[in-house]
């Protein structure tokens, strides 16, 4: 529970106007009970999934995969100790196109998600 979190009909509300919502990566969004300095993503199993998890709610509640990208969070404020245990290097993103495979996401939809939504976003907001 965080100001950083949407609720199902926040969700609603930024898809109906459009938005892509970005998929963070700091663990101590992604697993409830997680206590800052104390918490490891491995104690506590969060790993690259776990984020697909969260985006892939977003896409139940939107009906598509239009609105979800990788918004990482890897932006140098924190290491490893509060990223997916799964997630060495920022190429370890190359991971996510196989597993959204295996979740039954298509090629197109992959592409959406690694940057398609995003550049789709950027182009109707620069427009």
């Amino acid at each position: 529970d965080h100001n950083r979190q949407f609720s199902d009909e926040m969700i609603k509300a930024l898809v109906d106007r459009g938005a892509v919502i970005g998929g963070a990566f700091d663990a101590w969004m992604l697993s409830p009970g997680w206590v800052r300095g104390k918490s490891t993503p491995k104690e506590r199993e969060v790993t690259i999934s776990t984020v697909l998890d969260h985006l892939d709610h977003i896409c139940q509640v939107a009906g598509n995969a239009n609105h979800i990208g990788i918004g990482s969070d890897l932006d140098g404020a924190f290491g490893t100790e509060q990223s997916p245990a799964d997630l060495e290097t920022i190429a370890d993103l190359q991971k996510i196109p196989e597993l959204l495979l295996r979740r039954g996401y298509n090629a197109s939809d992959i592409e959406k998600v690694m940057h398609g939504n995003w550049l789709n976003f950027l182009k109707k907001a620069w427009s």
